[in-house]
C-alpha cells in the first residue's frame, strides 16, 4: 500500500498522479475509483474526511459493485 499525503485544502488523495493506494499498482486517471468517506457527526473532531483512489479489482475487493445502480442493473439482465 502507498501513503496517502494531505494536500494544502486537508483532503486526502493519492500521492502521485495515478495508482491505486491499496495495490500500489499503476492506473489510469480515468479508470480509477474515487472514494470520498467523511465520519459520522460524532467523530468528526477524532476524524478527518479522507479522498482516496483505487482500480477496480481493489474497489470489486471492496464490494463497492453493490453501491453500483447500473453494475446491478447490468448484472441482473445477464442473470435472465
Amino acid at each position: 500500500m502507498t501513503a496517502v499525503e494531505r494536500s494544502g485544502t486537508g483532503a486526502r488523495g493519492p500521492s502521485r498522479d495515478y495508482g491505486c493506494y491499496r495495490c500500489d499498482r499503476d492506473v489510469a486517471p480515468s479508470r480509477l475509483f474515487r472514494i470520498d468517506v467523511s465520519p459520522p457527526e460524532s467523530l468528526s473532531e477524532r476524524y478527518a474526511d479522507s479522498i482516496r483512489y483505487c482500480c477496480a479489482d481493489c474497489a470489486a475487493g471492496m464490494n463497492l459493485s453493490a453501491f453500483s445502480e447500473r453494475w446491478n442493473a447490468h448484472a441482473r439482465r445477464e442473470r435472465r
